[in-house]
């Protein structure tokens, strides 16, 4: 294709993944009601850009709804709304917690600026809820996702991937000065960043591992007290603004 066009998700939530086939991991998900510009086609999929975070990746094209340019302006200046319970009926569709509405209904709306305390109420909805990669629903989730369906309930648009938000936000230099809804970074032995989680009271952390859970963090990293052993490398802690 030559010319741009967009999409809207129509579906509660929509595979996004790597290559153009189903045998290809999914690297994140479309969730209902969220655009998208389309920039390729191949087959039955189409490679797309997501528009609120930028990511990129293919999706079964009739698991999308094409739309105009001026329909797609006009849903991006919609005031939206955020499902704010782990898993609603709309209209027929099962939606989940963080999902975008247009109106107030089993939803609601985002600060106008950040509010740590509202990522972190968000945060507590989740807990329990299974990995997985690529997941942003209460349904499967992982840790990047996670912190950006609980960011942008509180008003903030952080990209999807940890190495990506490790670049957001101001250094905080020790534990025992974070604070509640700051974001903690993990790396793996090569020093890549692998892993995020919001910080709580405490010097605990919430975050996606296994499942949506709650462990100490200290300055060495996550201390799990099911295996008894630190289980993420700590490497950097950033506050949101």
């Amino acid at each position: 294709m030559e010319n741009i066009s967009y999409a809207i998700c129509n579906q509660p939530a929509v595979a996004i993944r790597s290559e153009a086939s189903h045998r290809s991991e999914m690297v994140s998900q479309l969730l209902f009601n969220e655009t998208c510009s389309v920039i390729a086609e191949h087959g039955e999929w189409s490679r797309i850009v997501v528009t609120h975070d930028g990511y990129e990746g293919w999706v079964v094209t009739r698991q999308m709804k094409h739309i105009d340019q001026a329909v797609f302006e006009e849903c991006e200046a919609k005031k939206k709304y955020f499902v704010n319970e782990a898993v609603v009926n709309h209209e027929g569709l099962y939606l989940t917690l963080g999902t975008p509405l247009f109106e107030p209904v089993h939803a609601q709306a985002c600060p106008d600026v950040f509010n740590a305390d509202v990522m972190i109420e968000n945060a507590y909805k989740l807990l329990g809820t299974p990995y997985l990669w690529g997941g942003r629903t209460v349904m499967g989730i992982d840790c990047s996702g996670f912190v950006q369906i609980c960011a942008r309930m509180a008003g903030l648009v952080l990209p999807r991937d940890a190495s990506q938000q490790v670049d957001c936000g101001e250094v905080v230099y020790f534990v025992q000065e974070a604070q509640p809804g700051d974001l903690a970074f993990f790396s793996n032995e090569n020093g890549n960043i692998v892993h995020v989680g919001i910080v709580l009271a405490d010097e605990k952390i919430i975050h996606a591992s296994g499942k949506v859970r709650i462990d100490s963090l200290d300055n060495e990293g996550i201390f799990n007290a099911d295996l008894r052993k630190h289980t993420h490398h700590l490497t950097a802690i950033k506050r949101l603004s």
